[in-house]
């Protein structure tokens, strides 16, 4: 999923750093060098994206950040919701695409700017 949505921003013209490392996420955010962000929700080992969403907003604040998963219902997915910074939960399966111009509309102000970093983590 990770390649597929790489190629995804790629194609439209960005540079995305897919990652499986919450601590790599942990410093771009640190150093503010993180324009968006998309996190799996099973991250594997019985941890939770939102776990890592909710520590990092109250440590940095969210970039536009969205958490993808196949099971939308899970109970902890509402205390992530209202996170300044929280744009949505996303469900297996989506269109790659849409969510591409959901990530772009929210981080590049206009078709005219140049390419953007946005990070990614898990998948």
């Amino acid at each position: 999923m990770c390649e597929l949505m790489t190629m995804a921003f790629r194609h439209r013209g960005h540079e995305i750093v897919a990652c499986c490392s919450p601590k790599i996420v942990r410093e771009a955010l640190e150093n503010g060098q993180c324009a968006a962000l998309l996190m799996d929700y099973h991250l594997g080992m019985g941890e939770s994206g939102v776990g890592y969403v909710r520590a990092w907003s109250s440590q940095f604040g969210l970039p536009p950040t969205w958490i993808v998963t196949g099971t939308p219902g899970a109970e902890d997915l509402r205390e992530v919701e209202a996170l300044p910074g929280f744009m949505a939960v996303i469900s297996k399966p989506f269109a790659i695409l849409d969510l591409v111009a959901a990530v772009l509309a929210a981080v590049v102000p206009s078709a005219a700017s140049a390419p953007a970093l946005e990070r990614e983590a898990g998948s």
